[in-house]
């Protein structure tokens, strides 16, 4: 890695200082079309087991123990991905990890089709969930590096509101290939249209750019120099070649992550430690807003008075119910800051949660679905995006990798295993009792020891050195301090 010169660093200030400053223009659309499109993809890629399984157990007479292997081999691929790829974001790239990662799991999942055999199946579906995790965080990573801190929580929940609505799509093709063609050959054409966005590889090479953040890192001055100057023309900004935010915060992380690159296990010291435990467990607490529902759903409704279809159908309305809540979570999270947002969806979606396990009434029920769904569901994009805020641009990858990778083994594996034990024991009243209690219990760390970042660059809010209360410390919704460089020693000239 090349290391940045004092020249380098000042450059390389006044480049964030002018891209923080950037509105929201056509390429900056484009980008986050294209990390949209890509997350789209890799759920859809997931979320045709399950049309996969179902033609399986026909076609085969497959046993629970057949079924739960195909189930979870992907899975446990997303989780063992997640964490080896959040270094290897760091050391390569965040655009270069993004094209393997789509290819890795596009292509096995279309060779997934070649052979009628259960060991392959599982094995395939194990080996594409490593590119599939691989994939999972970089679009809300990539976000967080590139969009203004007045904007990053908005966009983000964009994204991740049409990404929930999306899971839809798996459904439908599923239901397309079930019914026009035998359980025997359902399964390989869903393989096989799930392999065809391996073309999408050639759309992100020719149109997605590197996070320039990453790119400063890395020396490469002139590559953001041209990103900056092209954002710039299109919000017809004039060049500013003095601009620098807060220079002396800025000048100082710089210096501070030359000095303690020590890798990824740095996540695991200090101050990184404490932070990263607040966010993933937050995060953790969470998931089990998303995944009981996806997977008990059905069942727990079911034994709450629905009909078998109405309890299905209330299941997936609650999917599309919590796009809207991400939405909206994105705006005010950037308005009012990420605590007291994540604080406010966290209380009402326990609620919703309590309220589903003490009414017996339908229409009540539905009332307490929708704050369930809104917001618990719909609280996911300011906490995948308060993850990323944690970390400095050298750690940030493994920061998130690693993260999501720990927090969804327990909170979307080991906790969803054993909520089917609750569910069998004690029934669906207990089960949502229990969810609403962990949800609880993890925002309290948050609101006592978590940071504020909202309307902070990435670099003040990652970096190693404490945020300071008043000056230092910007005020959610309001543009940054922006001041001139005054030093005559500065020479804002590329080397």
């Amino acid at each position: 890695m090349n290391s940045l010169t004092r020249t380098d660093l000042v450059v390389a200030e006044n480049l964030l200082a002018r891209l923080d400053r950037v509105p929201i223009t056509r390429s900056i659309i484009v980008i986050g079309a294209l990390l949209t499109l890509a997350w789209m993809i890799e759920s859809f890629d997931i979320g045709i087991v399950g049309s996969v399984i179902l033609a399986l157990k026909t076609a085969w007479k497959l046993g629970p123990a057949d079924i739960g292997l195909i189930g979870t081999s992907g899975t446990v691929g997303i989780v063992l991905g997640l964490a080896l790829a959040g270094p290897l974001v760091d050391r390569f790239g965040r655009r270069k990890v993004l094209i393997a990662g789509v290819g890795w799991f596009s292509f096995f999942t279309l060779i997934g089709a070649a052979f009628a055999r259960l060991d392959w199946i599982v094995l395939m579906r194990f080996i594409a969930g490593l590119g599939e995790g691989a994939v999972f965080t970089l679009p809300y990573l990539m976000i967080s590096e590139l969009v203004n801190p007045r904007k990053r929580g908005s966009i983000v929940g964009v994204m991740v509101a049409i990404l929930t609505s999306s899971y839809i799509l798996p459904n439908i093709v599923g239901g397309w290939a079930l019914s026009n063609f035998p359980p025997e050959t359902a399964w390989r054409v869903l393989f096989v249209i799930g392999g065809i966005p391996i073309l999408y590889v050639f759309v992100l090479i020719k149109w997605l750019p590197e996070s320039p953040r990453w790119l400063l890192q890395h020396g490469r001055v002139r590559e953001v120099t041209a990103l900056v100057e092209r954002f710039e023309n299109e919000a017809s900004l004039p060049a500013h070649d003095t601009l620098l935010t807060n220079p002396e915060t800025l000048r100082n992380l710089f210096e501070e992550e030359q000095r303690t690159r020590a890798g990824w296990v740095s996540v695991f010291r200090t101050p990184y430690l404490s932070r990263s435990l607040i966010s993933w467990g937050i995060y953790t607490g969470a998931l089990l807003y998303f995944y009981v529902p996806l997977v008990y759903g059905p069942t727990m409704f079911a034994q709450s008075g629905f009909t078998f279809g109405s309890a299905a159908f209330f299941t997936g309305t609650m999917m599309l119910i919590a796009g809207f809540g991400g939405f909206l979570q994105g705006y005010l999270a950037d308005r009012f800051g990420r605590k007291p947002i994540i604080f406010i969806y966290s209380l009402l979606a326990v609620i919703g949660f309590a309220l589903l396990g003490s009414i017996t009434e339908i229409k009540g029920m539905l009332a307490a679905g929708f704050l369930a769904a809104f917001f618990g569901i719909g609280i996911f994009p300011i906490l995948k995006l308060y993850i990323a805020e944690q970390y400095p641009t050298h750690l940030r990858g493994a920061g998130t990798g690693i993260g999501e990778g720990i927090s969804r083994f327990f909170g979307g594996v080991l906790a969803t295993y054993y909520c089917a034990f609750i569910l069998s024991n004690l029934g669906a009243s207990a089960l949502f009792w229990f969810v609403a209690g962990i949800g609880m219990i993890f925002v309290i760390p948050l609101m006592r020891w978590g940071r504020e970042t909202a309307g902070l660059s990435v670099e003040e809010a990652g970096g190693a050195a404490t945020l300071r209360d008043g000056s230092q410390t910007l005020v959610p919704g309001k543009p940054g301090p922006g001041t001139e460089a005054r030093d005559p020693s500065y020479k804002l000239t590329l080397p």
